[in-house]
């Protein structure tokens, strides 16, 4: 009976330093999200796809510091509008296991480019600053999947604040 309760100590032991080093220092996380929307209106559909690749570096246990790059692109009849976003952020995470929650905070840069059809266009740009929880769900000791709740607030040229849910997939490298 001790040796079954000793293996038992040993291998949760295990499974919690393994499941902290995805988030210790000196790691890395490497993914982003991906969006698409079509909708159907008549006379002109709306599409639109946005991807935000991810980079961050663990500089303490479970606090990341990194960077996105926001790309979009979203078209209906004759507007078509492309974003460029260099967005740096800080990510806490909490607690331990395979579910992770994290608060993430940004601040950055956005462009916006907007062609009205007919050779009329004009760019707007300014700022972004985003704050919310999230969740990683890791499928193994590299991979999660994760979501976001972000409020987000853009100033410059157009104010403007909305509310998101984004989902993505991040590969954790390296750490402790």
């Amino acid at each position: 009976m001790k040796t079954k309760l000793f293996l038992l100590t040993i291998a949760t032991l295990f499974c919690a330093t393994f499941t902290f080093a995805q988030t210790a220092k000196g790691g890395m996380l490497l993914g982003g999200t991906a969006g698409f929307d079509v909708q159907f209106e008549d006379p002109d559909n709306y599409v639109s796809i946005d991807l935000q690749p991810t980079l961050g570096f663990f500089v303490a246990d479970n606090l990341a510091v990194g960077g996105t790059l926001a790309l979009g692109y979203g078209k209906v009849g004759d507007f078509s509008s492309t974003t460029f976003g260099l967005i740096p952020f800080g990510r806490y995470y909490l607690g331990t296991g395979n579910t992770r929650l994290f608060l993430q905070a940004q601040v950055g840069f956005q462009s916006t480019k907007t062609d009205f059809g007919g050779g009329d266009d004009a760019t707007s740009s300014g700022s972004i600053f985003g704050a919310g929880p999230g969740v990683a769900i890791f499928l193994n000791e590299h991979v999660a999947i994760e979501g976001l709740l972000a409020y987000n607030k853009y100033g410059g040229d157009y104010d403007s604040s909305d509310l998101g849910l984004r989902f993505g997939v991040q590969a954790y490298f390296g750490g402790e």
